[in-house]
């Protein structure tokens, strides 16, 4: 889900694939939208579904500054590896779904700092180092809503379930930097949370209690179940009862990140 800010400088936030980032742009006269004079395009991290386009719209909109991590302005500067771990998550034949992932040239990048303060006009954007569910996640906290676009750094929410908050991880993907990050975020105290995926939601402060607690029971359980040596079937099951326990209507998310960073990565 993209987020246009409209500001004296306007600011698109999550701009997402190829494909949306596309269709975000054919549709935006019809909605009366000048996406021509954007000042920045600032994905959460550069996952395909997050920041996948953003290549593509510098290459469509040539005022507009890419905002990012470090670390994710090196995989956008040179695309390979980011190309090979999308293949490897969604297949050969990722681009038929999300389209291709273009490279931003270097001089459109702007790499960010932890604590960086973006002022627009009416509103400034706080960037917000967030890695865990990605090395190169942020978030970004505006100061007229006192919203935070947490991307994934906050877990997901779904329309069947939007008051349950679950981790998302694929790997690579580090536990105990996902838990400082969140720790980190509820500090800010936010009143609301743009959620990458279905929307907003104003309950921030029981979303951030419910996706800590599930991240530090899902570490644990994990943990256990693989120094036990059970199989990723059990760990599955295990955390599939407690998803259920949350909300009927609740569905366990991906899990592969915390079985591959015990299993793997300590």
């Amino acid at each position: 889900m993209a987020y246009l800010l409209v500001d004296d400088l306007p600011a698109l936030i999550e701009p997402g694939s190829t494909a949306a980032a596309s269709r975000l742009l054919s549709n935006s006269g019809k909605l009366g939208l000048h996406l021509e004079d954007l000042s920045y395009i600032i994905p959460t991290h550069v996952h395909v579904d997050h920041g996948g386009g953003v290549g593509y719209l510098s290459r469509n909109l040539p005022k507009a500054k890419v905002v990012l991590h470090p670390r994710g302005a090196v995989h956008m500067t040179d695309t390979s590896r980011l190309v090979q771990g999308t293949r490897l998550i969604y297949g050969e034949d990722f681009e038929e779904a999300f389209g291709p992932i273009l490279p931003v040239p270097e001089e459109r990048i702007h790499v960010a700092r932890d604590g960086e303060v973006i002022p627009l006009g009416k509103r400034e954007l706080r960037i917000i180092f967030s890695p865990g569910h990605a090395p190169h996640h942020i978030s970004i906290l505006d100061s007229l809503t006192q919203g935070l676009f947490c991307g994934e750094a906050l877990g997901v929410t779904t329309d069947s379930a939007p008051d349950v908050a679950l981790p998302d991880a694929l790997p690579p993907f580090d536990p105990e930097l996902y838990l400082q990050s969140i720790e980190k975020l509820e500090k800010l105290s936010p009143k609301l949370l743009f959620y990458s995926h279905f929307g907003v939601r104003s309950n921030a402060d029981n979303l951030i209690k419910q996706v800590k607690a599930s991240s530090i029971f899902y570490s644990e359980v994990v943990r256990r179940s693989v120094e036990l040596g059970e199989d990723d079937q059990r760990i599955h099951a295990r955390l599939s009862e407690y998803v259920k326990r949350l909300s009927p209507e609740a569905e366990l998310l991906g899990v592969l990140g915390y079985v591959d960073y015990f299993k793997n990565r300590r």
